[in-house]
C-alpha cells in the first residue's frame, strides 16, 4: 500500500542515535511518504513496577517532543501489541513497518503475531547492540571468550559515526491528527497509575546524555579499579538509560573511545558495554530456557 512508513519503537526509546528510526526515515524518503513512530504500552510487563513505567513514560514524552520537532508524529497505543499494531497499520495503510530487535520471548511472540497480520513488509533493525546480535553469531555462545573475537572482528564495520535524524519533508497524511507530546502525552487516559511514582534519577534522553558526560569527566579515569569497590561510587550510572533505550550504547562507546582517560580504564568499560552486554543478548536469543535454572 502507498501509505506512510511506521517505526514501532519498543526497546530503543530515543529519537537520536537510533539506527532503526534512521532506516525507517531512509525508507520513507525513498518512497516519498510520511513517517510515524508508534509505541504500544502493555498494562503489565514481566516484573515491571509503576516506577519502571513512570521512568519509561517520562522518557517517551521527551522523545515524542523531539520527534515532533522533526515533523514526525508519535502515537501511543495501549493494549496487546499483537492486536493493536496490525489494526493501526491497517487504518493508516502502512507501506512498511520497522521494528526494534529484542531477544525476549514475549517480544518475539509480539513480532510474530504482527508479521502474520501485516499487509506490508516488516523489517527488524538492531539499534540496541553495536554489532547486531544476529550478525555476530547464528548460535549460542558459551562465554565472553568465544564471542569476543567475533565482535571485535566486526566492530570496525559497525562502530562508526551515527547520522542525524532529519526533519521529515513529507507530512503525515491526516492533517487533523494531533499526536500529544510532552506533558500532554502523560495525561492520556490510562497512564495516571504509572506517572506518579518516581525513581531517584531523572528520566529521558537529555538526562542520559548528561549522565554520560558526568561519567566520562569524573569516573572513567579510575573505572578499572573503582568499579568493583562498593565504597568508591565507581559505577557509570548509565544502566537505566541503556536498559530503556534512552541512550545509545554506540554513542557511549564512541564517547568513551574519544575521551582522555587511561587505556586500561576505557578497555575495562568497553568490555562490559560491548562484549558482556552483547553476550547477554546472544544468550536470550538462542537459549530457550534463558529465564529458568535449566538455561
Amino acid at each position: 500500500m502507498g501509505g506512510p512508513v511506521l517505526y514501532w519503537m519498543s526497546r530503543d526509546q530515543r529519537a537520536t542515535d537510533n539506527w532503526a528510526l534512521l532506516h525507517a526515515q531512509e525508507q520513507a524518503m525513498r518512497r516519498q511518504v510520511a513517517l510515524g513512530v508508534v509505541f504500544c504500552l502493555v498494562p503489565t510487563f514481566l516484573s515491571a513496577t509503576d516506577r519502571h513505567y513512570g521512568f519509561m513514560l517520562k522518557g517517551l514524552a521527551e522523545t515524542a517532543a523531539q520527534l515532533a520537532r522533526n515533523a514526525i508524529p508519535f502515537f501511543m497505543l495501549q493494549g496487546d501489541p499483537g492486536e493493536e499494531l496490525p489494526r493501526f497499520m491497517a487504518r493508516r495503510k502502512a507501506s512498511l513497518l520497522v521494528v526494534d530487535m529484542d531477544p525476549l520471548r514475549i517480544k518475539l511472540d509480539w513480532h510474530r503475531r504482527v508479521v502474520r497480520s501485516a499487509d506490508c513488509r516488516v523489517l527488524e533493525v538492531d539499534a540496541h547492540n553495536i554489532v547486531p546480535c544476529r550478525f555476530v553469531s547464528q548460535k549460542e555462545e558459551f562465554s565472553a571468550r568465544t564471542i569476543r573475537p567475533k565482535i571485535q572482528r566486526l566492530l570496525p564495520r559497525f562502530l562508526v559515526p551515527i547520522p542525524r535524524l532529519r526533519t521529515h519533508p513529507h507530512a503525515w497524511p491526516d492533517t487533523q491528527v494531533s499526536a500529544p507530546v510532552g506533558d500532554a502525552l502523560l495525561q492520556q487516559p490510562g497512564l495516571a497509575p504509572y506517572i506518579g511514582a518516581a525513581l531517584p534519577m531523572t528520566a529521558g534522553p537529555k538526562a542520559a546524555r548528561a549522565a554520560l558526560r558526568r561519567f566520562v569527566s569524573r569516573k572513567l579515569a579510575e573505572y578499572d579499579t573503582a568499579r568493583n569497590d562498593p565504597n568508591a561510587d565507581g559505577q557509570s550510572d548509565l544502566s537505566p538509560y541503556l536498559h530503556f533505550g534512552q541512550l545509545s550504547a554506540q554513542r557511549v562507546a564512541l564517547t568513551v573511545q574519544a575521551a582522555e582517560a587511561p587505556d586500561a580504564d576505557k578497555a575495562a568499560f568497553l568490555e562490559e558495554l560491548i562484549v558482556r552486554r552483547e553476550l547477554a543478548d546472544n544468550f536470550c536469543l538462542y537459549n530457550r530456557n534463558y529465564d529458568t535454572p535449566k538455561g
